[in-house]
């Protein structure tokens, strides 16, 4: 099964209407934007759709023009669509998004990406989220970039989003609360809060709005070599409306490629600290409750450390979503004052658990495909359960079922489509 994979090559920084633009030039239908808009219980402006060169490079310019104009101004101003804003809280966009014909996938993307950015605003402000009061959210042109943006993904059947590094300007910008460094703050707390790396160019300006952050925050992963293993099946260029030195524009590559390879490599999160003062009952428990919130893997290596003190390296795989808190229960649970983390790619082999119907019984058993061959491995727990109402060593119970399932005439409840040997 082939999945759409959407690349957003943000070298230039992002906003909504650069996304709107970009996934408009890759083929979304401009039809179908207009009439799923105009579900929304919200007027007084009006699309513009339209090409222009920006330093020699074609692009897509998607505009939002208001009809009114009330006093105000927020932080897309400076680099989105330079309209006016009025004050809207979460609480009413959630009811005009609800309320709506919009389809439900339209309505879950546009809702995760107003989520992030309502958490973020109120972290800024000091409010709950539901209740502040937004310049930028409560604009109807970021209404519609957001909007626009999950019509969009739905029309052309995006099914995962990456990002490449995140490039942002440098000094200030002039918003609805005066002059702010950029990046401004809702951007800086959606950074922080959800793991976007900023990299900070030479380039006088803002690059990266809070709308276009919440877009990656919300839908997108951070992938190093996206274009691996993929094929590339379309390319669409958004255009940004401020003048840098460099071409302002958003490029969308969509990547076509067998959903197993997609998912052969993956990046993930080493954690490290040295500890030499923790017993072994405290680092048992840490890494219990390590795997309980998520950790794909824990565990302590014996090692020296100076003065030859015996210690133990606390090592943890994990993702980014679970990053953060996986942190916490290190320094909450350990006497750990601080550690290493980095990324790192692992290989992982496509994987699926089934029921084999085994002499002994029946048994969940983890079935991982290489090349032509498949990997038979019966789950613990199923294997313990026989062990103990038979009275066998659970050695043998293991041997057993190996050997079993690695019979052609092995019987699997569901079993696989795919052909190949089964090896123990």
């Amino acid at each position: 099964m082939k999945e759409k994979v959407l690349y957003l090559e943000c070298s230039s920084g992002i906003s909504g209407d650069m996304t709107v633009g970009a996934l408009l030039d890759l083929g979304a239908d401009e039809e179908k934007l207009r009439d799923e808009l105009s579900r929304l219980r919200t007027g007084g402006y009006e699309l513009k759709f339209s090409r222009r060169s920006v330093r020699g490079i074609d692009a897509f310019d998607f505009d939002v023009i208001l009809r009114e104009e009330p006093s105000g101004c927020g932080t897309e101003h400076s680099s989105g669509h330079g309209h006016h804003h009025h004050h809207r809280t979460m609480r009413e966009i959630r009811e005009l998004i609800m309320s709506s014909g919009l389809s439900e996938g339209v309505k879950d993307r546009a809702l995760k990406i107003f989520t992030v950015l309502a958490e973020a605003e109120g972290k800024v402000h000091g409010k709950p989220a539901e209740e502040v009061g937004f310049h930028e959210v409560g604009a109807v042109d970021s209404i519609v970039d957001i909007v626009g943006t999950a019509v969009c993904l739905e029309n052309l059947g995006i099914d995962k989003i990456v990002y490449s590094e995140v490039c942002e300007g440098r000094g200030q910008v002039r918003c609805q609360h005066g002059w702010m460094p950029v990046p401004v703050p809702a951007v800086l707390e959606l950074s922080r809060a959800k793991g976007i790396s900023l990299r900070l160019t030479g380039t006088d300006g803002e690059m990266v709005t809070p709308t276009g952050a919440s877009i990656l925050a919300a839908l997108a992963v951070r992938e190093e070599d996206p274009l691996r293993g993929r094929r590339i099946a379309g390319i669409g260029i958004g255009a940004g409306k401020k003048e840098f030195p460099h071409a302002n524009i958003l490029r969308a590559v969509l990547l076509e490629g067998e959903q197993e390879k997609a998912e052969k490599a993956e990046q993930v999160w080493v954690l490290e600290s040295n500890v030499d003062d923790s017993s072994g009952e405290e680092l048992g428990y840490c890494i219990e409750r390590l795997l309980e919130a998520g950790a794909k893997d824990a565990c302590c290596i014996p090692i020296w450390m100076k003065k030859h003190r015996p210690a133990y390296l606390l090592q943890v795989i994990c993702d980014e979503q679970h990053r953060e808190k996986l942190e916490n229960i290190i320094f909450r649970e350990t006497t750990s004052i601080g550690f290493r983390k980095y990324l790192q790619e692992r290989s992982v082999l496509p994987r699926k658990t089934q029921w084999f119907e085994s002499s002994l019984g029946p048994v969940r058993v983890k079935l991982c495909r290489h090349l032509d061959q498949i990997f038979a491995y019966p789950e613990y727990e199923d294997a313990a359960e026989i062990a103990e109402k038979t009275g066998m060593p659970i050695s043998r119970v293991l041997k057993t079922v190996r050997q079993e399932a690695a019979c052609p005439e092995a019987s699997f409840r569901n079993s696989c489509a795919e052909t190949g040997n089964i090896v123990r």
